[in-house]
């Protein structure tokens, strides 16, 4: 997985190309990063909010990304 994709999507979400990840929580925008094992996770930054990336949901990332690019 490359972090890349995911932050490209976010970089889309803000032009409004594709749905905004938001924190549940508050509703606030997401942002991406890795953890020292490499996994991609989003956080929030007014809350505590963390959640890992499965293979799923960046496989919908990718296509998504994929799908704008050749817009």
């Amino acid at each position: 997985m490359k972090i890349q994709y995911v932050s490209k999507y976010i970089a889309l979400s803000e032009e409004g190309l594709v749905s905004k990840m938001v924190c549940p929580i508050d509703q606030g925008s997401l942002l991406s990063n890795l953890n020292s094992e490499d996994n991609i996770f989003l956080y929030c930054l007014s809350c505590n909010y963390k959640k890992n990336i499965g293979v799923k949901l960046y496989e919908d990332i990718v296509k998504a990304v994929s799908h704008n690019e050749k817009m």
